[in-house]
């Protein structure tokens, strides 16, 4: 519900530039990530509960800063890559899409770990079992969140098409290729037990290793992104500095 709501007033915002709605659009989005805390903490997430209250933080901050900003420009380029991100991101949360992407990332899934010499098995359209022991593939295991991000930035950033194509090379295909790498790691530690119990294992190969990993990754793509496509970082040193001159203007 709130996802639907943050991305209706994001478009009310970018075609009326109406700052009251912006902030809506913001903090509303910032509490879709909230509310995924929740379901963190029940699996001792407590990266990705940390990363959710920090998202919120920064979300509705960015809310209260377009009220108080008198930079509209800035913020209405920010805001359509959010929108661009959500709404690649939601075509595949909320509509049968949702059930072929964990079917597809199931299947190369077990594809690669059989190319990398794991026997792994079909347990069902989303579980996969190795030695005995099951793993389901969610959503979240497909790597939607962050390859939506990336195509949204390279979509919504004026930029020639051929550096916005190699931006989209060197970050969505190897987002994709890293996640099913990080599927079949997990799935091998937990059914492996290679750092002790079955359980133990899942909780260091998902909660931990794959999380640094992830982390670093993304760093890399992030700062490759930002060298193929400099508009970019100058919109995010802009927000930067807009941030800055509209609290501190007010003080």
């Amino acid at each position: 519900m709130f996802e639907f709501l943050s991305v209706a007033f994001m478009i009310i915002y970018v075609v009326t530039g109406k700052k009251p709605i912006g902030f809506s659009g913001w903090f509303l989005f910032g509490v879709s990530w909230l509310l995924k805390t929740q379901y963190y903490l029940q699996i001792s997430d407590f990266y990705n509960t940390t990363l959710m209250i920090l998202a919120f933080t920064l979300f509705s901050f960015m809310g209260l800063t377009i009220l108080r900003s008198e930079n509209d420009r800035v913020f209405i380029s920010a805001t359509s890559v959010a929108l661009v991100s959500s709404l690649i991101y939601f075509t595949f949360a909320i509509t049968p899409l949702k059930s072929s992407l964990i079917v597809h990332t199931t299947d190369m899934s077990i594809e690669l770990a059989e190319f990398l010499g794991f026997n792994f098995e079909r347990h069902s359209e989303d579980i996969i079992s190795y030695n005995g022991k099951y793993v389901q593939i969610i959503l979240a295991c497909t790597g939607i969140e962050s390859m939506a991000l990336f195509t949204g930035i390279t979509l919504s950033t004026h930029a020639e098409i051929r550096r916005k194509l190699m931006a989209f090379l060197i970050s969505v295909p190897v987002i994709y290729i890293l996640n099913l790498l990080r599927n079949v790691f997990i799935v091998s530690a937990y059914g492996g037990e290679w750092f002790g119990s079955a359980d133990f294992s899942f909780y260091i190969a998902h909660h931990i290793i794959s999380k640094i990993l992830a982390t670093l990754a993304l760093i890399a793509i992030s700062v490759g992104v930002f060298r193929l496509l400099p508009e970019f970082a100058d919109l995010i040193f802009s927000i930067k500095d807009e941030v800055v001159r509209a609290w501190r203007r007010q003080h």
